[in-house]
């Protein structure tokens, strides 16, 4: 590999290997914090760190750069992942202590939820602003990917649990295993159409 494409190769690994690093960090915090104040550090780790990666990527790789429609769509993502992380926390407390009993215990539940399903919309508004065609079906074969992969995850998990040779896992758990490997997918959805 010559110079000129190993900086953008190791720059691309090392962007990359921190995000990674970023959400196995903020899960070990999660995970030996929970229910502590120190345990939304972790969360705050697993939730930006991508994001973070992402927005330097486009700065520091050469032809990363994003167009204009997916620019709009990282744009939205970032302010609707502060709304998730805000209303996760305060929903989350709010249960902690005890502000959860009779019917706002169901809105109290749902809200963390509302901005995860909101990507979605997120999504649908990106593949209506894209005008590359190119670029659509790169997006569309990595959430298929992502998607199938993450079914295929919880239904041989759940199938342990069943059994009682696995722990069991909440069902929060199953869309952010979705989005973590959009970030694996992604790129190489990218790949398969060169």
């Amino acid at each position: 590999m010559t110079a000129s494409r190993g900086r953008p190769v190791r720059t691309f690994v090392a962007l990359y290997g921190l995000a990674a690093l970023g959400v196995a960090i903020g899960a070990l915090i999660t995970w030996q914090t929970w229910w502590s104040p120190w345990s939304w550090v972790g969360v705050a780790f697993m939730c930006f760190s991508p994001m973070v990666a992402s927005r330097f990527a486009g700065r520091w790789l050469p032809g990363a750069e994003m167009r204009p429609a997916m620019r709009r769509y990282s744009d939205r993502l970032a302010l609707n992942m502060i709304g998730y992380f805000i209303v996760f926390i305060g929903a989350s407390e709010a249960y902690r202590r005890g502000w959860a009993a009779g019917p706002f215990g169901y809105v109290l539940a749902l809200l963390p939820a509302l901005p995860i399903l909101r990507i979605f919309l997120l999504y649908a508004r990106y593949f209506r602003e894209e005008t590359d065609e190119f670029q659509k079906a790169v997006v569309m074969t990595s959430l298929i990917w992502s998607g199938a992969a993450t079914l295929c995850e919880a239904t041989v998990w759940g199938f342990l649990e069943t059994f009682g040779k696995a722990p069991h896992v909440w069902m929060w758990a199953a869309p952010v295993a979705f989005f973590a490997q959009l970030g694996i997918t992604g790129p190489l959805a990218g790949r398969r159409y060169r």
